[in-house]
């Protein structure tokens, strides 16, 4: 797949396809956006080393629940562990091994895919609401 490479130079790169574990859905990326955090990455933010981007609006390509293939999507970019002691508390924001897509050791959206929880997916509504 093209990704967006960083390791302190921006490259563009084809590299393997994401492969989702029990639990993850592989999204295809239809839309991503750049945001200030992108900017400050490229200029060392974080240390931050992959494929960075964390706005994104995609389609779910392949999952074990089957029922999001073909949802568009768009996702939550804290991925926690639900099993530290934080997570138990409910607290999953201060998760002790949070990752976070395009920003902390989790590749992010300025790829072709991306691999995410399914429960960090909202589906995004199929048409657009009229105005009024």
């Amino acid at each position: 797949m093209r990704a967006l490479h960083f390791d302190g130079k921006l490259s563009l790169r084809n590299l393997p396809e994401p492969r989702p574990a029990s639990g993850e859905a592989l999204t295809q990326v239809r839309f991503a956006g750049i945001c200030g955090t992108d900017l400050e990455i490229l200029k060392g933010y974080s240390g931050f080393r992959g494929i960075p981007g964390h706005e994104f609006v995609g389609e779910v390509v392949e999952c074990g629940e089957k029922a999001w293939v073909g949802k568009r999507v768009v996702g939550e970019i804290n991925v926690t562990c639900g099993e530290c002691d934080f997570c138990r508390r409910g607290l999953e924001r201060h998760c002790r091994r949070r990752t976070v897509m395009g920003i902390v050791d989790r590749d992010g959206a300025f790829a072709d895919f991306l691999v995410l929880p399914v429960r960090n997916l909202h589906e995004v509504p199929g048409t657009r609401p009229g105005p009024g």
